[in-house]
């Protein structure tokens, strides 16, 4: 039941997350797909847990990751 609830409530997190970085502007436009990964990478969140919030498989964000590093 615990169990439960703390998936619950990351589900939750993460929609959050989602909207937030849906609504940061970044000179006057939203941000990128790209750097919404960027910036959640640059927090920490680990590749998995990317994919989870923006809705995309986690070799995508992988992909984006690794074109990031090489630009």
């Amino acid at each position: 039941m615990e169990e439960l609830k703390n998936l619950d409530i990351m589900r939750r997190l993460d929609v959050i997350i989602s909207l937030l970085l849906r609504v940061i502007q970044q000179d006057g436009h939203g941000l990128t797909l790209r750097e919404q990964i960027r910036v959640l990478r640059d927090l920490g969140i680990r590749p998995v847990e990317i994919a989870a919030i923006l809705g995309k498989t986690p070799s995508f964000v992988n992909k984006e990751l690794s074109i990031g590093r090489k630009s």
